[in-house]
């Protein structure tokens, strides 16, 4: 009686049956040719191509693409991809970086790391730590000594979590979101709004951004990789 009934698709039901992901399948035919060493049907890549290899690589953990791609960037003077590769390595912690990795980007390149690494833990640990400072309060506040001293409570034991925790280090998007879940005591509703919508503004969190992307442009600068050249 369901001969003719309405045909459900397959994909995804079995190993099979997968789904099929063509612009996801073609960057990971670039991951086990980057892995291995092995040289595919083309031997020049768009800078698209570079890029969404990185974020796979970043999502299986690989460490070994970005010192190349900072490499990369450097010998055939490609800033984009220099940048791209200097930022995500940012990502992963110092003791991951292997002595053939620092031997890869160079000295001047692996100084100016260290160094950006220690000032984004600073930051880090400054925004963990310090709360946003509730400089008005809403209608709807009947108590503003406690407001405060439960914001001051739930954001330390919130972000300072999220963002310290050495068995899950979270990124400030996470963190936030995790943070937004939370139980804020007697804090007024109208107060966590304000103070949301504080956090949307993100100014101590783009700080972080800002900061590496001029360590970014000044290593671009430096080292002379200036040219507009493109693969």
């Amino acid at each position: 009686m369901f001969e003719h009934g309405v045909s459900l698709p397959l994909e995804g039901k079995s190993d099979e049956c997968a789904i099929p992901l063509q612009d996801r399948k073609a960057t990971f035919d670039l991951f086990p040719d980057h892995i291995y060493g092995h040289v595919g049907s083309t031997d020049t890549y768009s800078y698209e191509e570079l890029r969404s290899l990185l974020e796979l690589v970043q999502k299986y953990c690989c460490a070994e693409t970005r010192p190349n791609l900072i490499k990369l960037g450097h010998d055939f003077h490609i800033p984009q991809v220099f940048s791209h590769g200097f930022m995500n390595l940012l990502k992963i912690p110092l003791k991951e970086i292997s002595k053939e990795h620092h031997l890869l980007i160079g000295e001047e390149v692996f100084v100016a790391f260290v160094y950006a690494k220690a000032m984004l833990d600073e930051h880090c640990r400054i925004v963990a730590c310090e709360e946003p400072v509730i400089l008005s309060h809403a209608s709807d506040c009947g108590n503003l000594t406690a407001c405060q001293e439960d914001w001051h409570a739930v954001w330390w034991n919130g972000m300072g979590r999220f963002l310290l925790d050495g068995r899950n280090l979270q990124p400030f998007s996470d963190a936030i979101k995790h943070f937004r879940e939370m139980q804020f005591g007697r804090m007024g509703h109208g107060c966590q709004q304000l103070m949301f919508q504080v956090l949307n503004h993100g100014v101590a969190f783009r700080y972080a951004d800002t900061f590496v992307k001029d360590v970014c442009q000044g290593l671009v600068h430096d080292l002379g990789i200036t040219s507009d050249w493109f693969l």
